[in-house]
């Protein structure tokens, strides 16, 4: 009895354990999928979004680089010509004019958007209460108003027949200007309106960026006797100088691509003293219905873009 009942025993636990290992390679299995929706499940749920980019984004651009290669005058095609509407951009004159009038454009009106957003900063983080606020709110109403009304009133105000400058200007016994038909005073009200449009933005940003220096640096340096300018040239801006470089990369971008401003106010012209790129290309596109050279001539500026978006990049990814 007690030999059997040993046998009997001694049976009984390797199916008992046969089955402990059946259940815990189910279980573990089932760990697993789990497992693997859970690393996947984020993929999962940015397909969607990335959908939309590739159809916003890629597919434009691949049939913009495609066009490109194509002799296409008012939607005719004249078949295909490799690089040849490149070789004609880089030919062209008026394509090296329109870059330049634009370098100009872009980065004297960055410039003085940082420097004034810089001082109004500056002032405003040494101060509080309502006239701050006041000072903050009026600084941004040129950036959040939209940009076509903003320009729309500028060329109203400036109109050398109607407009509200030349009417102070009769009050005061001076005589009419007529800045839309002088080609410097168009440059530089350009200028001074794509500027106008972006002191708020680099003023906030700026402001934001004097908000986060450390106060405790500022109260050590002035126990150890260094005045004002000197706490500004030796910690403000030196710890502020990412947000400054980032801002004026964001406002060249936003300048060198501007079409809005300068074809509601002066229209590239006198001439072309005002013909920037993006209005070049605009105008290329559907004035002339040039869609091959149009597409060759957007490819560029988007390689010029690229350049911006990598200074970009690497400015937040390395903190310069």
């Amino acid at each position: 009895m007690r030999k059997g009942a040993l046998s009997y025993t001694m049976g009984a636990f390797p199916l008992s354990g046969g089955r402990v290992r059946g259940r815990g390679g189910r279980r573990g299995y089932r760990l697993k999928i789990k497992k693997t929706l859970r690393d996947y499940l984020g993929l999962f749920l940015t397909l969607p979004g990335m959908f939309l980019i590739i159809m916003i984004l890629v597919v434009p651009l691949f049939c913009t680089v495609y066009s490109s290669l194509f002799k296409l005058d008012h939607l005719q095609n004249g078949g295909f010509v490799g690089f040849k509407n490149y070789v004609t951009l880089f030919q062209d004159p008026g394509i090296w004019a329109s870059f330049g009038i634009t370098i100009l454009v872009t980065l004297v009106s960055a410039g003085i958007s940082m420097v004034l957003g810089l001082v109004f900063a500056l002032w405003i983080d040494r101060r509080t209460g309502a006239v701050a606020y006041l000072i903050q709110l009026i600084g941004l109403l040129p950036w959040v108003i939209s940009m076509m009304v903003g320009t729309v009133l500028w060329r109203w105000i400036l109109n050398g027949d109607t407009g509200l400058f030349n009417y102070f200007l009769r009050c005061l016994g001076i005589a009419p200007v007529a800045i839309f038909e002088n080609k410097t005073a168009s440059l530089v009200t350009l200028i001074v309106v794509m500027a106008w449009r972006t002191i708020g933005y680099s003023m906030v940003m700026i402001l934001a960026g004097l908000k986060g220096v450390d106060k405790g640096l500022l109260e050590a340096a002035r126990v150890d006797g260094a005045n004002t300018w000197q706490a500004l040239m030796r910690i403000k801006l030196p710890l502020i100088k990412t947000p400054m470089l980032l801002s004026t990369i964001v406002l060249t971008m936003s300048n060198f691509n501007n079409n809005t401003v300068p074809l509601i106010l002066t229209g590239g012209g006198p001439g072309t003293a005002t013909n920037v790129i993006s209005l070049e290309l605009y105008r290329m596109g559907f004035t002339y219905y040039k869609f091959g050279l149009a597409s060759a001539l957007s490819v560029l500026v988007f390689l010029v873009n690229i350049v911006f978006v990598v200074l970009y990049v690497r400015m937040i990814k390395y903190d310069v």
